[in-house]
This record gives structure tokens, C-alpha cells and sequence, in this order.
């Protein structure tokens, strides 16, 4: 077999082992983020944005295009050529704006690009955000699934057992009935929880920036461990590093700027211009010259007052919104912060509390149930008791880690270290 053949052949064999179900790999909530970072559509977007503001900087400092002109003397007779022309005189003119207006437009241009940037950190966060509670939900509704699949199996054997008794005259055909119902309503949710959990897969593709029929398993297990933090501290590393309140401080610098600019128009422009100049019938025939011109503003008082005031009235405004931006931060970590503190309080009552109790008593009405002591009805309600409880505890769960990520939002930077 020559050596093109086993090339092709290693390829195939590649292509497939990547593309098959069967060889999927799993992706953690990392490699999810960081997976994000170089496919999500906005993130690309935001990209793009701020390349476009660094590629601005040539237009903010590049003078107006050059004038070449030509000048010509003297109808030369018919069917003359145009050499007989008396003087020609041809050259150049660039006007130029006062020096500083480049300076600020180039300013301007810096500050654009630092507000893409933050743009894109903003985007990045909420991605963050959402990426990390679509994992969650996956993990959780997988987990889900599992807790269901178990009481399936469980009530299936509750189902021989109360066929054993009804045969053995210890119990009635009721008994049997009620079962197999439970039975078929536990299927049923099962069902359910495998839709959801498809639908929240998909989900998780979209933020990835993978298509609907790529495969995708996720590698990962649902930890509770709280993190103590003080609002007060929260609160300061948001309005130190929030990417929200960067946009709007660069935003409120850009309307200085442009306020500048609007004053920079009752300066005087000038103009530079070179020419050659030749003559016929003189000695010397060529000569050069030029000249410098000023745009006297006179009129620009009258003119350029009114953008000036509104560009003071934009900078008042800009202000404004870096208060307003302050302030909605503020109460978005005080909610977001609360939220917290709450979910926390309901994991750590289901982990104390409530997990340990209904297993005791599903423990008691099972052993009860074999001894006879108790009827199905009873063992029905006690797992019924702790399917809710351990759904309950999921449920928890999933709030307490969304309420995280929703924290990690609002504070604008990454909080809680993942794997």
C-alpha cells in the first residue's frame, strides 16, 4: 500500500472518530466558555467592532485630499497646438485644520476604540452568564432525568412485589392498579425531562456558536460551595472595573472632545500652495512659486454657536448616563447579591434538612410495605414525597448557580472559578 493511500485512509479514519456520536467528546464548562470566546456570534460581532475603530485612526489625522490645478493664458489661433499658450501655470493647494482638531480626532478615535472594547467585555459577560446557566441546566435536568429513572425503577419493583401479594391473597388488585398508574405517570415525566433536556442542549449549541445536529456532551457535576462575600466589597470592584461604567466614562470623554472641536471652528484654517509657472517670450521661461491662505472665521460665531451649545448639552447628558449607569449597576448587584444569600439559605435547609428526613421515611414505608405493615398508598406518598424533595433540591440547585452567574453580571467581572 503506497504511502497516498494510508494517508487517505488515517484521514477517513479521522474524520470519522471526530464526526461519530460514538466518539463524542465531553466539554466541560471551561472548555464551553473558552470555546465561546472564539465562535459565539456577538463576541465575533464585538470583534469586529473594535478592529473598525482601530482602522478609524487613519481617517481621524489624514488631511483633505491635495487640489492640482492648471491655469493656462491666452487663446492660442486656430489649429494651434496648446504649447502655444502665452503662460501656464499648474500646481498644487492643501488645505489644512487648525493642528489640534487632528490631535482630538485622534483622541476620539482612541477613546471609540477603548468603548468597542468595553462594549465587547459587556457582551462577553452576559455570554458568560448564559452559557453558564444553560450548562447548569443541562447538568440539572440530566440529573433530574437520572432521580426519575430511579423511582421508574423502583415503583417497576414495587409493581412485582404487589403482583406477589395480590397472587399470595396479602393485598388487593387495587394495589396493582395503583402501581402500574404510577408507573406510567413516572414515564411520562421522564419524557418530559428528555424534551427539556434536548431543548436546553440545543440551547447551549446556539450560545457555543455550534449548529443544532452537532454532538454535544457535557462533562461536569453539580457542587454546592459557598463563597463568602461582603456587598460593600462587591459594590466597589464593580464601579472600579464594571465594563458598563467604562462605556459610559468613554462616552462622556468623546462628548468633551466633540465640545472641543465645536470651539475648534472659530479658529482659522490655512492652506498651503505650490505652482510652476512658465512664460513665452522671457528669459527666464520657468519660475515657481507660492502661497499660504488663512480662512478668516467670521461668520462661524453666528454659524457654529449653536453646535457648540449643543455639544455642552451632549456633555451634560453623557454625565448623566455615567450616574445613571452607576446607579442601575448598584441596584442590579443588591438584588443580584440577595438572590444569592437566598438560594444559599434553600440548599443548605434541603441538604440539613429536608434530603435527610424523606429518606428516613421512604426507608421506613418500604421496610413497612415488605413487612405488611403498610399498604401501597402509603409507599406511593412517600416516594411521591421524595421524587418532589430531591426535585425540589435540584431546582434549588440550578436557582443558587444561576443567581451566581447573574451576580457575576451584575459585578461585570468572574467571581467564582470554574473547571
Amino acid at each position: 500500500m503506497n504511502k497516498a493511500l494510508m494517508g487517505l485512509l488515517f484521514s477517513l479514519i479521522a474524520i470519522f472518530v471526530f464526526f461519530s456520536p460514538c466518539f463524542a467528546q465531553k466539554i466541560t464548562l471551561k472548555q464551553a466558555i473558552d470555546e465561546a470566546v472564539f465562535h459565539n456570534p456577538k463576541l465575533l460581532k464585538a470583534d469586529q467592532e473594535i478592529r473598525s475603530a482601530q482602522a478609524g485612526i487613519w481617517e481621524a489625522v489624514t488631511p483633505s485630499n491635495p487640489e492640482f490645478f492648471t491655469e493656462l493664458e491666452e487663446i492660442p489661433a486656430k489649429n494651434r497646438s496648446i504649447s502655444d499658450y502665452g503662460e501656464k501655470r499648474y500646481g498644487f493647494t492643501q488645505a489644512f485644520e487648525f493642528p489640534m482638531a487632528y490631535y482630538y480626532r485622534k483622541k476620539w478615535n482612541n477613546l471609540r476604540e477603548n468603548q468597542t472594547r468595553s462594549d465587547y467585555y459587556v457582551i462577553k459577560n452576559d455570554t458568560i452568564s448564559e452559557i453558564k446557566v444553560s450548562f447548569y441546566r443541562v447538568l440539572i435536568l440530566e440529573n433530574k432525568r437520572n432521580i426519575h429513572e430511579e423511582i421508574y425503577k423502583l415503583t417497576n419493583q414495587l409493581y412485582h412485589k404487589a403482583l406477589i401479594r395480590v397472587e399470595a391473597g396479602d393485598t388487593a388488585p387495587y394495589d396493582t392498579l395503583r402501581v402500574k398508574l404510577d408507573l406510567a405517570e413516572v414515564g411520562n415525566t421522564l419524557l418530559t425531562f428528555e424534551s427539556e433536556y434536548e431543548t436546553a442542549l440545543y440551547e447551549l449549541k446556539m450560545l457555543l456558536g455550534r449548529k443544532k445536529q452537532d454532538t454535544l456532551e457535557i462533562d461536569g457535576e453539580i457542587v454546592f460551595s459557598p463563597v463568602p462575600m461582603k456587598l460593600e466589597t462587591l459594590k466597589q470592584t464593580a464601579m472600579d472595573n464594571h465594563p458598563l461604567l467604562r462605556t459610559a466614562l468613554s462616552h462622556a470623554k468623546q462628548k468633551e472632545i466633540e465640545k472641543k472641536l465645536s470651539w475648534i471652528g472659530l479658529v482659522p484654517n490655512f492652506e498651503l500652495r505650490y505652482f510652476r509657472q512658465e512664460f513665452r517670450d522671457s528669459s527666464p521661461a520657468k519660475a515657481w512659486g507660492g502661497e499660504i491662505g488663512l480662512s478668516v472665521p467670521f461668520w462661524s460665531y453666528f454659524k457654529e454657536r449653536g453646535e457648540i451649545k449643543s455639544a455642552s448639552y451632549n456633555l451634560n447628558a453623557a454625565r448623566w448616563h455615567i450616574e445613571e449607569e452607576k446607579r442601575n449597576v448598584l441596584l442590579d448587584i443588591e438584588n443580584a447579591y440577595s438572590d444569592v444569600v437566598v438560594a444559599e439559605k434553600h440548599v443548605t435547609n434541603y441538604q440539613n434538612n429536608i434530603l435527610r428526613e424523606v429518606q428516613e421515611l421512604v426507608r421506613i414505608a418500604s421496610r413497612s410495605y415488605e413487612e405488611g405493615e403498610m399498604g401501597y398508598l402509603e409507599v406511593a406518598e412517600a416516594y411521591r414525597t421524595m421524587n418532589k424533595a430531591n426535585a425540589g433540591y435540584y431546582d434549588a440547585l440550578f436557582t443558587y448557580l444561576s443567581a451566581q452567574a447573574h451576580l457575576e453580571k451584575a459585578v461585570g467581572i468572574t467571581l467564582f472559578d470554574v473547571e
